[in-house]
């Protein structure tokens, strides 16, 4: 029990009051302090700490612990290294004991500082981390505490603008999470891990809005080191996540929470957020919950997923009307290629070609190498050509026209998206004009043609060549 009578015994040493010399009560203890703190450090920074640990003892029998907050925190770290050098169990026990020790004396003797206004909140992640990293998956219960206490002290904003360093930072968001899987799976009662399972469910969006936090500070500041770690931290938390978001797990979970909190709008905004991070979409939960969402604070992602779930029932038009504003609340967001094009492939399916043309041309003004855009205004053309019949080839140029659109999706696409636009384009084709039609108005295959102009024809007074079926 040597430690632990080494950091009692400078725990009895007086402390400095605000009139004293931090450094001691008199000129020769101030001396004797200043000299053992330089001593111990001077071997620290040369990383030599096993005798920077025999002389930070020196400098603990002779310095009140007020003399600098260096010294409680570099203890720690001579403690570590020791930690890491012995299997003796009574030995392990002491060192650890002094560890503990020495954070709760930094937090209650620092509780603030100059840089870190929030130094017993960081500390506490600190010792947070220390608990699991020492006792491991036993002692992951008691880390889980520390770190909440800790992450609920610091906050998100609070953190980054505290200066908070991010690698401590995103560290002791994902030690919390992986922490608490490990405390969740000890639990015994199925019932208290039950609960606790929810309550990691929607913690999950907690953090990684913590996370995405510290990736902008640090985006904002071009330090990619610190973005960096932040998505570390975030592979982390999604990697137990992934463990214990099984869509047929969350929805009975999920679906208790909300009923034992009914008029819980935050729960309910978090749980459509899980659902739609997991594709769970298809279960009893996900569509009351999308509505009573959007009810109460219309947004573009629960509008896109009240329209996807009414158009899986094949209620187009409720689907349709929840597309557009979906389009219309994202404004420029980083979903909107996606709701365009989704409430085009709506439109077209209930015939609005016009409409549905229109949402193509405007992911192409996004994105002008979609292929899902120009195969949308194929279809579009397709499925409008009989307003093309001006009597003579209108109609069958109509059809050119969309396998125009159909071979550059080809072009463009990937394997499935090129594969889906060669099938419509192979189907189409069926419609080209005969040899025998085009001869009748003195046309010649590969000539360029120009469609007439007809109202309700979707490509009129577009052009394209002659090919023949």
């Amino acid at each position: 029990m040597r430690l632990v009578t080494i950091i009692l015994a400078a725990l009895m040493l007086p402390l400095a009051s605000f009139g004293q010399d931090r450094y001691g009560e008199t000129d020769e203890q101030q001396l004797l302090c200043k000299e053992a703190i330089s001593v111990y450090r001077s071997y620290k920074k040369q990383k030599n700490y096993d005798e920077a640990y025999i002389q930070w003892k020196k400098a603990c029998d002779v310095c009140p612990l007020t003399a600098t907050e260096n010294i409680l925190r570099d203890g720690v770290t001579f403690l570590n290294n020791q930690l890491k050098k012995t299997e003796d169990e009574a030995r392990r026990a002491s060192i650890t004991d002094s560890i503990f020790l020495l954070y709760d004396q930094r937090m209650e003797l620092f509780p603030a500082t100059k840089k870190y206004p929030k130094n017993d909140c960081m500390v506490l992640a600190q010792k947070g981390m220390d608990q699991y990293k020492i006792f491991k998956k036993p002692g992951s219960a008691e880390a889980t505490a520390l770190l909440k206490e800790s992450i609920e002290c610091l906050g998100s904003d609070s953190a980054i603008t505290a200066g908070i360093p991010a690698a401590l930072w995103s560290k002791a968001l994902s030690t919390y999470y992986v922490t608490s899987f490990y405390a969740m799976k000890a639990m015994e009662d199925d019932l208290a891990a039950r609960e606790r399972l929810g309550e990691m469910l929607t913690e999950y969006l907690m953090l990684i809005g913590h996370i995405e936090t510290g990736v902008a500070a640090a985006k904002a500041k071009e330090n990619a080191e610190d973005a960096e770690k932040y998505e570390k931290a975030k592979s982390n938390i999604d990697k137990v996540f992934i463990a214990i978001a099984q869509c047929e797990d969350m929805v009975p979970v999920l679906s208790e929470k909300i009923a034992v909190d009914t008029a819980n709008f935050e729960l309910k905004k978090k749980v459509l957020r899980l659902l739609n991070q997991k594709d769970c979409t298809d279960n009893d939960l996900y569509l009351p919950v999308a509505e009573a969402v959007h009810a109460q604070e219309p947004s573009h992602p629960s509008a896109f997923a009240i329209g996807g779930e009414q158009a899986n029932v094949e209620n187009f038009e409720e689907a349709l009307r929840y597309m557009e504003q979906a389009v219309e609340l994202c404004g420029d967001c980083a979903e909107k290629e996606m709701y365009l094009l989704k409430t085009g492939k709506i439109a077209s399916f209930l015939g609005k070609t016009s409409t549905a043309r229109n949402y193509a041309q405007r992911v192409l003004a996004i994105n002008s190498e979609s292929a899902d855009a120009l195969m949308l205004i194929g279809d579009a053309i397709a499925g409008a050509a009989s307003n093309c019949n001006d009597g003579a080839l209108g109609s069958r140029l109509a059809y050119l026209r969309a396998c125009d659109y159909y071979q550059r999706a080809v072009n463009k696409g990937n394997e499935e998206t090129a594969a889906k636009a060669r099938k419509k384009l192979n189907s189409n084709s069926k419609q080209f004009p005969s040899v025998e039609e085009i001869f009748t108005v003195g046309k010649s295959v590969g000539d360029e043609i120009t469609i007439p102009s007809i109202p309700g024809c979707p490509c009129s007074g577009e052009k394209t060549s002659i090919r023949v079926r």
